[in-house]
This record gives structure tokens, sequence and C-alpha cells, in this order.
């Protein structure tokens, strides 16, 4: 009976696995990594919105290339031959690299379909422009040097300008035809067409469009290179493919960017041809152009849920040209538990389903064992007029928290006698200084030989680990002399002081010391650490002397606080002194 059970549970599973999976719903969702520090999880964009990048590029930059000004239509050519695997394929963007050697320049994107037998695309009067783009320019700052930029092509509107064009693509491509696609290039000085290494794929990656007095004409660069060189490459340019209507092809995303401003056409003809010589720049060796990128427009944004609840909102990644597309959200530290996950796509059509759950249990590993350094165990320490302001070091190893949280080390110090003293202080680093004049003050001695210990713990906000472990230098000894030293009488401080709370993390409560030097007004509060008041302590006329109060992890409504690090600070008219401390919760 248990064996039919599971097999149902199974069936069901794959069953309503398979109808969620309509185009638009992310797949095969995962934990990555997962620890108390954080959880690392990762999906593949829904079917519906992977884009594949066609190009006869290689996409490695060589330079760019200029024609003396002259506007020209500069593409590659795609003939019926070569749209075979593509047919039904919804084109998206366009994508192009600008070279820097150029300090102006406009590109006008423009993609065009012919029939087979030869035709060049009706640059004048785009009677076969099926899509367009908005024109972007470096005087604009709309166009951007030696990277690609991506912009998301529309709709045509036949025999209307450009500036209507404001449909998103629904183009797909119709493998009877010869597309052609790239971008008119004028109002330009220098070489601002960014070129591969080559070789060029050559009437197909390499192609111009020239537009003199008289008609256009189709050429190439090497056939338009100048007598005795070769320009032997291809130029840099991309579109973006989705499944269309008519495929049903698996294809990776590539993400884009988006570019929306608009301008008013552009004369693109009758330019005369004379004197015009085509070239290249400087060739640059050392420019490294990033691949194409892209930003998935048609997913705005995933949800990720943890246990039911939206943990986590993530925009479509960047991602490289021809990668596996894999989307991702680092939460950040979690508490111990078990925690179930799935993550949802918004599109146009709405929210999707959801994708497969996936969960993990989180279990808090302690910080990793560290030991003492410095001073060594034993060690005598002789105060005199001419060194209690030398700082003492104490130093120990790091711990290692294999989670991932941030280590906070307690360093307690406490005199050793019936009437014992301590205090101790919290940081994140591993070395502590004290001076003499600090030590006779924290553990209020007078005149006299001391026996001192000290220890470090580590937290790491829910565990914690004593440095030396269990071992016998778990604690270090010290003896103390002020017997050469004459210290005022504690119960009567000359300064004023905020001594560490003690103890130090702490739960459920902890006390914190102070001195003033004259009897005034003291406020003493608790604060997070975005500065809201957690509690006012103490708010009242207090004596000059050594003072103290407890805090007991209650915020101003008589609610426990959550656990983490919590400032408080001391406020008199002469005095204003602020520490940290950790609450453990």
């Amino acid at each position: 009976m248990k064996s039919f059970y599971n097999l149902a549970l199974c069936y069901f599973a794959i069953v309503n696995s398979l109808l969620s999976q309509d185009g638009n719903t992310p797949t095969n969702f995962q934990i990555d990594a997962a620890s108390i520090g954080g959880v690392q999880l990762s999906w593949e964009t829904p079917e519906n919105f992977r884009r594949q990048w066609i190009s006869h590029s290689n996409l490695q930059y060589f330079g760019g290339i200029g024609a003396s000004s002259t506007p020209a239509f500069y593409c590659h050519k795609f003939p019926d031959s070569l749209l075979a695997d593509y047919h039904g394929m919804l084109v998206k963007e366009i994508a192009f690299v600008p070279s820097a050697d150029s300090d102006s320049a406009s590109f006008q994107p423009l993609v065009f379909e012919t029939d087979s037998s030869g035709l060049i695309p009706d640059i004048v009067g785009r009677t076969n422009l099926v899509l367009s783009a908005p024109k972007v320019s470096f005087s604009e700052n709309t166009a951007y040097e030696n990277e690609w930029n991506t912009i998301q092509l529309k709709n045509h509107v036949p025999g209307q300008s450009i500036e209507n064009d404001v449909i998103p693509s629904t183009y797909e491509i119709d493998s009877t035809k010869t597309l052609w696609f790239g971008y008119w290039l004028y109002d330009y000085v220098n070489f601002p067409a960014g070129a591969d290494i080559g070789p060029a794929n050559e009437s197909l990656g390499n192609v111009i469009i020239w537009c003199p007095v008289g008609g256009c004409f189709e050429s190439t660069l090497n056939l338009s290179a100048q007598e005795g060189s070769s320009l032997d490459f291809d130029w840099l340019l991309s579109i973006s493919l989705l499944p269309g209507s008519n495929s049903e092809d698996s294809r990776e995303v590539i993400l884009s960017n988006s570019n929306n401003n608009m301008i008013p056409n552009s004369s693109i003809y009758n330019y005369s041809m004379e004197n015009v010589k085509i070239d290249i720049g400087p060739l640059k060796e050392d420019v490294w152009i990033e691949p194409i990128n892209s930003n998935g427009r048609d997913i705005s944004n995933y949800f990720v849920f943890e246990n039911g609840v939206v943990a986590d909102v993530v925009q479509p990644d960047y991602v490289n040209f021809n990668t596996t597309i894999r989307e991702s959200s680092l939460l950040g530290p979690r508490n111990p538990g078990i925690y179930s996950y799935y993550v949802r796509a918004q599109t146009a059509e709405g929210l999707s389903d959801s994708s497969n759950v996936v969960s993990v249990e989180l279990v808090n590993t302690l910080p990793g064992s560290f030991d003492m350094i410095a001073p060594e165990n034993g060690i005598n320490i002789s105060v005199t007029s001419s060194n209690i302001n030398i700082p003492n070091m104490f130093i120990w190893t790091n711990s290692v928290d294999t989670d991932g949280q941030e280590l906070t080390y307690s360093f307690e110090m406490c005199s050793i006698s019936d009437n014992a003293v301590c205090f101790d202080t919290s940081m994140t680093e591993r070395i502590l200084q004290l001076t003499n004049q600090s030590i006779i003050e924290n553990l209020n001695l007078t005149n006299g030989n001391y026996d001192l210990s000290w220890t470090v713990n580590v937290s790491d906000g829910i565990d914690i680990t004593t440095i030396g472990g269990s071992g016998s230098d778990s604690i270090r000894y010290l003896t103390f002399s002020v017997d050469q030293l004459e210290v005022d009488d504690p119960d009567m401080p000359i300064e004023y002081s905020l001594r560490q709370n003690y103890p130090n993390p702490f739960n459920p409560s902890t006390t914190i010391s102070y001195k003033l030097g004259k009897s005034e007004f003291v406020n003493l509060s608790v604060f997070d650490l975005n500065g809201n008041l957690v509690k006012n302590i103490l708010n009242h006329k207090a004596d000059a002397g050594r003072g103290y109060v407890e805090w007991d992890g209650k915020n101003e409504q008589g609610q426990k606080v959550s656990g983490g690090i919590y400032l408080y600070v001391i406020e008199t008219p002469s005095f204003l002194k602020s520490k940290k401390m950790l609450f453990l919760k």
C-alpha cells in the first residue's frame, strides 16, 4: 500500500510539473549553496524568453572604420539559404559596437526584408523596411563607445516615418526571404563603425550600401578598400531571436538594454561619392569588449518565495553571449530551520506558474576554534608613571565561520580576589590594545599587586566558541603590579568614562558602568544600528563618581528585542560617549 501511495505521489508531481511548464514558467530551480550565512538559488529563464543571437561576426573587437564622413548603411545579410533554422523566430533586439575612434556619430538601426531575387533594401523609400529602433548618437550621449549597444526593435509602420515605430517587434523570420540588419551611419568624423578581427564573411558580414546621387548600390568592406589595401573584417552586429508563433526552438536568453530616445528622420540619400576614402582607425589591442548583454524586458521581475512568502524580487540578470542561462538570487542570513523555495516570473501575461519546489534544512555551525598568541601565560606587568599609557597587546588567532556569518570576539579580563571585578569588550579584530591606565580604571585597581586573568569568546550571533576550547590554555593569567604608582581613590574619579557592558555578548541582561567627573544631568539610552531609540534607561541628575545601570534586552514597550548589535550612549552637558554590545537571542 505504501509503495502504491509513493507511486501516486510521484505521478501527481510529474503531471503537475508538465501542466505548469507553459513556456512562461521558470524551470530547473535549485539550491546552489545553503547555510545560516545565506542561501544561493538559481533557475533557468522561462522557455518563451530565451534569446538566441545570430551574427556573421566572430564578435572579437578589432577597431573602428570610417568613410570620409560619408553616410552609408553598414549591415549583415542573411539570404534565404541561411534562414532555414530560424524560420518563424521572433526578432527582438539589435546590438552593435561603436568605436571610440570618433568624436561624433549617429547610428540609425534598421532591419529590411527583401525577396530572394537579389534586390537590395530600399534605403530611400523604405518600402521593405520591417523593423527600426530609436537612433543613438555620441552627441546626445545615447551611444556608448567600445561596448555593445543593445536596442529593442519596433515594428515599422509602412509609409510613415520611423518616429512612429513604437510597437515592440512582432516580426517573425520568413526563411524564403533575405534579411538585412544594421545601422545607417551619419554625422560622423574619423572611424566610428566597430569591426571584428576578421576574416570577413564576404558579402554577408561586411556589407555596405551606399546611396550617392543617382541611386543606391551594394558593396563590401573589401571591395570599398583603398587600392592596395585590405579591410578583411565583419561589422560587430547581431540580432536576438525568440521562439515565435511558428517556431518551437528552445533558445538561450540574452538580456538587453533598452533605449527609448527617438529623433526626427534624417536625410539619408543624395550624398556624393566623390573623394570617399574608407579606412580603419588605429588598432586597439588593449581594448576588450564585453560580450553581448541585454536586459530581459519581457520579464519585468521574478518573485522568489520562501515558505510561501516573497523573500526576494529579482530583475532579469545580465548574462554573457552564448552561455547557459541561469538567473539567481542570494538571500541573506537565515535562522536555523527548514525552508522551502520556488520562483514565479512576472510577464506581460501576468504571474507565471510556480517552478519546482526545493527544500533545505539549515543548521548553524559553531565558529571555528582559535587560540591565544600573546601575552605569554604568567607574565608580570609592573606599572610606573613612565609606562602607564603604553598599550599591552592581547593577540589571538582567527576563528573561521563556515556559514559565512560575521564573527564578534568578546574579550574578558578579571581580577582574581574574593570580590572579583571583571570587564569585557567586543570587536571584530583579533588584536586588542589595553593601556595600563585602562586596566586600572576598568578593574577599579588601587595600589598593590593583582592576579588577573583574561580569555576570549567568539560569537556568530547564535552560538559561542571559547578560545582554546576546553583545553588548559582557554584562560591565561598575569601579575599586575601598581605598588610603585599612586592611584586615585576609585570612588572619586576625576574623569568621565563609559565602560563596556558586562557580560557581552549577553542574554537575558547586561550591566553598563560609567563614571562622572561632577554631579550633572545624565541621559543613557540604547539604540539600534539605524539610530532608532530602543530604550531610555537613565534620564535624571546623578552624583559624581561611579554608577551603573542594567538593561534587560527590552524596548520601551516592554518587548524583547531581536538578537543583534546595539549601541548604548551616555550624554551629559560635559560628556558624550557610545559603545556597541551584542544581544544573543
